[in-house]
């Protein structure tokens, strides 16, 4: 392995750890629910303990959760930057870890799998399983505020995905010094640039569309070990 795993783990730490910082917690994206659909632009959603009407001139699922950037004025709310969200953070809201996982060890992960408490567990870590089959490997921090990330091994670098509850999806490319970002969300990137100096690299932030390294599947069917 080309880098250290105890660097890409310093980066996941850093970048959970920002969520909590409270000056820029009411500018990054949310979670919301679409509760009804009342006409084909106006929507009743929840918004933390709220429901809320509000309009999108973009098409929303009733029953689909998103992340999305929020505004409140005085009489109305105004979303925008919608982008469906990732079933893997659901997934790790109902299971109870322990401690910090770093998963380039198989044993490790099979012994996780055979003990694991519930379908929801189970259906994890054979997902994880999986992945390690493709050499993609997984980070966990088992704080509060959850966070896992994929990584997968370059000649000379590290590509990672990874998700938070409050920054929403971030890639990245871990070079030995140098570190690329990128995030959907303006004010995740605001974020990143205000504290990238507490990240041992040289921290470049850009904007682009973010997808995993590997897909989590619910059904067990198209799992094959």
């Amino acid at each position: 392995m080309p880098l250290n795993l105890s660097k890409i783990g310093k980066v996941l730490k850093t970048l959970n750890r920002f969520e909590g910082i409270k000056e820029f917690n009411a500018s990054l994206p949310v979670k919301i629910e679409v509760k009804k659909e009342i006409n084909p632009i106006k929507f009743l959603i929840n918004l933390g303990n709220r429901e809320i009407e509000t309009k999108s001139y973009i098409p929303l699922k009733v029953g689909k959760k998103y992340f999305a950037q929020i505004k409140e004025g005085k009489y109305s709310i105004k979303i925008s930057n919608l982008k469906e969200y990732p079933k893997i953070l659901e997934i790790l809201k109902k299971i109870d870890f322990t401690k910090e996982i770093l998963t380039p060890d198989k044993k490790e992960i099979m012994t996780h799998l055979t003990n694991a408490n519930s379908k929801t567990e189970f259906i994890f870590w054979m997902n994880v399983l999986m992945a390690f089959n493709q050499n993609i490997y997984h980070l966990i921090i088992n704080e509060k505020k959850k966070a896992l990330m994929q990584l997968k091994y370059k000649k000379n670098s590290i590509k990672f995905y990874a998700v938070f509850e409050h920054l929403g999806e971030i890639e990245g490319i871990l070079f030995h010094k140098n570190l690329k970002l990128f995030c959907e969300f303006a004010s995740t990137i605001n974020l990143i640039n205000f504290y990238k100096n507490e990240l041992p690299f040289i921290v470049e932030v850009n904007k682009k569309e973010i997808t995993e390294i590997y897909q989590f599947s619910e059904n067990l069917i198209n799992l094959k070990v």
